[in-house]
């Protein structure tokens, strides 16, 4: 059995961060992931043949210069000079087959009459729609913001905390104020798993999960066992709620509240000039089989075009999927030759999820257990980061450094 100060199960960016922040203490520290490439959420997909050369998102697509905690992680990796621009282009609205502006859509008179409420309307105890519906008008919201919400969460969103959506930070000047990498998002996943500062575990599960004697035991699907002091979880609550419960029932009983949805996926990559659609952030469609259409135009590619569509779970099959996408690029189905698919878990949180996350941190003071993922504190790349942050600080009071 291999022994370690701290097991991380699970290389998204939360996992990662984590494992940066122990490794740059002094912290001997292992990642564990089941899938062979890490990234989690941080998924920049590069296509075979003519189109190698371009790659695509098909999880988390953007940073901002409010991304305070992760920026400091690319600073610490060396990375800030390989930031690059995304350039400015807009969202657009699917309504009956058709491609709109998403001012088109809005009533005006109804949101100036709304607007004002934002002065007095608290967040806190909120939903999605209870807040915004206040403020930009039940009209606007039916058409317009709850097809959008859907969007940024993947899901339906209309009983989602609207205060862990959108939340004020402080900017850095100095850095771009949206920007990706030029491999993509994942450039970041892919340098930090590869830096050598902790040992890096790929394609290999966690099958048991044990703590006795005041140490963590992990058994991998190879049969390879390590032991730790401290143990961060960076996985999904439902499978953080299967791992930890011989031995923490009452946390995992906690975490399996947290529901989680799956998203289906599908990439694709068409050639500049077969497209009926203008260059667009994405699409927002209303009433449809898929929450979002994200597309790479913010990052111009001199032959190739590339939206990721993220389509509701359980509807339609893949030849389905790529009639519909067809259809909504304005394409035939014989163009769409570069295809990559993906599903992908995100938490489906209510009102009152604060409380939830409470008890949970409740559970695990005073312990080597550390939680983190895009379940406490929100599903922003900075949110992940953030909640690993706390965690670590929290391992370093519990070492005594």
């Amino acid at each position: 059995m291999e022994k370690y100060d701290v097991i991380v199960i699970g290389a998204g960016i939360s996992g990662l961060s984590m494992a940066h922040y122990c490794a740059r203490a002094g912290f001997g520290t292992v990642v564990i992931e089941k899938r062979e490439r890490p990234g989690g959420a941080f998924c920049s997909h590069r296509f075979e043949g003519d189109a190698e050369d371009f790659w695509l998102e098909m999880g988390a697509h953007t940073c901002y210069n409010s991304y305070g905690n992760f920026i400091k992680i690319i600073e610490d990796r060396g990375m800030l000079d390989s930031l690059v621009r995304r350039e400015k282009v807009s969202f657009k609205m699917l309504v009956d087959h058709e491609i709109k502006s998403i001012a088109s859509q809005l009533s005006f008179p109804e949101l100036l009459f709304s607007a004002p409420r934002i002065l007095t309307r608290k967040k806190e105890d909120r939903s999605v729609e209870s807040y915004y519906s206040g403020i930009v008008g039940r009209g606007n919201f039916e058409k317009v913001f709850a097809p959008a919400f859907n969007a940024v969460v993947s899901q339906d969103a209309r009983d989602f905390p609207a205060g862990m959506l959108f939340k004020k930070r402080d900017r850095r000047k100095d850095v771009l104020k949206k920007f990706t990498f030029t491999d993509g998002l994942q450039t970041v996943t892919d340098v930090i798993s590869g830096s050598g500062d902790f040992r890096m575990i790929k394609g290999q599960g966690v099958e048991e999960l044990v703590f006795k004697n005041g140490l963590f035991e992990a058994a991998l699907s190879d049969g390879r066992s390590f032991q730790s002091s401290f143990l961060a979880v960076a996985a999904p609550a439902s499978v953080a709620a299967r791992l930890l419960h011989p031995s923490f029932p009452e946390i995992a009983r906690l975490l399996s509240r947290i529901k989680v949805v799956s998203v289906e996926s599908v990439g694709v990559a068409v050639r500049k000039g077969s497209l009926s659609v203008g260059p667009v952030a994405g699409i927002i469609p209303r009433n449809d089989v898929f929450f979002s259409a994200v597309s790479r135009d913010s990052v111009v590619h001199d032959r190739y075009r590339g939206f990721a569509f993220h389509f509701k779970p359980g509807l339609t099959d893949l030849e389905t999927k790529m009639e519909k996408i067809g259809r909504v690029l304005g394409t035939g189905r014989g163009m769409l030759d570069h295809v990559m698919t993906r599903e992908n878990i995100v938490p489906s949180l209510r009102v009152g999820h604060g409380r939830l996350v409470d008890e949970i941190d409740g559970l695990i003071a005073g312990k080597g257990l550390l939680l983190t993922g895009n379940y406490f504190i929100g599903l922003a790349i900075e949110d992940c980061v953030s909640r690993s942050l706390k965690e670590f600080d929290r391992l370093k009071r519990l070492a005594g450094k």
